[in-house]
């Protein structure tokens, strides 16, 4: 590993830059840091010049647009792109590449303010025509999120640093979403130059680091010197997929890599024990769900739904299974979210759980057989965890088959009605919002939900409940009092559970070794930042 000498790390500097955000209608001031935090270190220290980041996930593009990822497997692409807003360690909204947003008073049409001075990696300062040209190829058909993007009807610069969008329809997450998952700011000029696909495999963003190399499963980045929010300390980070946890906490042990996440948490121990290596345990804004396949006939009966919720340890797995790293929920709402609610809890009831499948009558002796999906080693212990799942439901009279598949596999079955009856899946929600959690999981209109494939597929609605589940859901994107779209998230939320339509397990917790020198903070929002690493 290539070695240098630092006399000194310069402290680096602290600016606010406040803006004015408007988050579900309320205005609100933010202050966006200008540089990562600062820690001084001795002279004459001898630092490694890059962090080597062994990477659970699959790098099969850098386009920033094209794919479904959670905010984890995102990290990469943040890496390089800018997103529109910022989001600090408490979920709330921060001026970023756009330094003002406000709704208008009908709540139709938003102005933004973008940031003067950004500079993207060839040179080319940032402007308003960036930001709408992000706009248009983030509602392209075709896209990820574009069934989010698409309710932007005018898009519109009013000056080099203005832009102008008129939606369609009122939609009060629409703030949070400039912040989230694909909201990044791509160049124009660059992005035009090259094409879409030539994109894809060398982006041009505005971020903290530039593409150095990329292919075969590794993303080589070296530092924007000129990043707006001031040069990265760490100045080569490199992302290299390895995407079996026992093979990442191999690599962290003999150092090949210097930063890891995700490994299977029975080494976390020994590892974070090792004189050379220490780890965290973060929680992070991810909520572990069994998606209910609403066209199985298998779950057509709502006592067979429950059932398997009721025979659930959720404890257990989190104390054996999990060893800690989690905490049971007993909804898609977790601590933190906006429409979490600590007075709702569906408990652990084997005995019910007997009775319910009596009742639908089955039994050890005449077994249900289901399948279920899971990914293995996307998130630490997601395979056993679902063995154990498994291990439950046969005390109640269920055999279920595992199927492993991968995380893009899942998106495609979910979207084409191919989902096995249950699906393991960890669901991200960064913006706490209620529509990125119960809305857009669970509505019968939402391109990411388990409906999308049963209408795609023509399949019929077993379970008889698609137009409750709309008219209860719906007021989470249509309501504009606050409060009261809160309060009726919280009845949405409740309704799913009672009526079998999701099974949520767990919030995570992210397990994180690193090399003992390394500074590092993690995030709720659950991406890897490398630009916030320090030695």
């Amino acid at each position: 590993m290539e070695k240098r000498i630092l006399h000194r790390r310069e402290f680096l500097k602290k600016a606010a830059i406040s803006g004015s955000l408007v988050i579900g209608g309320i205005s609100i001031l933010g202050c966006a840091e200008k540089q990562p935090p600062a820690t001084p270190t001795p002279e004459e220290v001898e630092m490694p010049s890059k962090i080597i980041i062994a990477w659970p996930t699959e790098m099969t593009t850098l386009h920033p647009y094209k794919v479904h990822r959670n905010m984890l497997a995102e990290s990469p692409v943040a890496a390089i792109l800018d997103r529109f807003l910022t989001q600090d360690r408490d979920l709330k909204y921060q001026p970023g590449i756009l330094e003002e947003v406000k709704w208008s008073e009908d709540k139709l049409s938003l102005t933004m303010k973008v940031r003067k001075g950004v500079v993207f990696h060839d040179g080319t300062g940032l402007t308003a025509e960036d930001v709408v040209f992000s706009f248009e190829r983030m509602k392209d058909p075709g896209n990820a999120y574009s069934g989010v993007w698409k309710k932007m009807e005018v898009i519109e610069t009013t000056g080099n640093y203005e832009v102008n969008v008129t939606l369609s329809k009122f939609d009060p997450s629409f703030t949070a979403w400039l912040g989230f998952l694909d909201a990044f700011v791509v160049s124009k000029e660059y992005w035009e130059k090259v094409g879409e696909d030539e994109f894809g495999k060398n982006p041009v963003g505005s971020g903290p680091y530039k593409v150095k190399s990329y292919g075969k499963g590794v993303l080589e980045l070296e530092a924007h010197e000129d990043y707006w929010m001031g040069s990265p300390p760490v100045k080569e980070v490199v992302f290299k997929e390895v995407l079996d946890p026992k093979s990442r906490a191999a690599e962290i042990e003999s150092l090949t890599s210097d930063f890891t996440l995700q490994i299977d948490i029975t080494d976390f121990t020994r590892l974070d024990n090792l004189p050379s290596l220490k780890g965290i345990k973060a929680f992070v804004t991810d909520v572990a769900m069994l998606f209910v396949a609403p066209y199985k006939e298998e779950l057509a009966d709502e006592r067979v739904r429950l059932a398997l919720h009721y025979a659930i340890d959720k404890k257990s797995i989190v104390d054996n299974v999990l060893l800690g790293f989690g905490r049971p929920v007993s909804t898609t709402e977790a601590p933190g979210y906006m429409a979490y609610d600590p007075n709702f809890t569906f408990p652990y009831d084997l005995n019910k759980a007997k009775a319910l499948m009596e009742e639908a009558g089955y039994s050890k002796d005449n077994p249900l057989r289901i399948s279920v999906m899971t990914t293995k080693g996307f998130v630490a212990r997601d395979f056993e965890v679902m063995q154990a799942i498994a291990g439950m439901w046969r005390e109640i009279g269920v055999e279920a088959d595992i199927e492993t598949i991968t995380l893009a596999q899942f998106f495609e079955f979910r979207n084409t009605g191919k989902l096995a009856n249950l699906a393991l899946y960890v669901w991200s929600n960064a913006t706490g919002d209620p529509i990125n959690s119960i809305g857009y999981s669970q509505w019968p209109n939402s391109p990411f939900s388990a409906w999308r494939g049963l209408k795609a597929a023509n399949l019929p609605d077993q379970t008889g409940l698609m137009d409750e589940a709309t008219q209860i859901i719906t007021p989470l994107f249509t309501e504009k009092n606050e409060e009261k779209r809160i309060e009726s998230a919280k009845v949405a939320a409740r309704w799913v559970v009672e009526k079998g339509l999701v099974i949520p397990l767990y919030q995570l917790a992210q397990p994180l070794i690193m090399r003992r020198e390394i500074n590092y903070e993690p995030w709720p929002q659950g991406y890897v930042l490398p630009y916030y690493m320090s030695y």
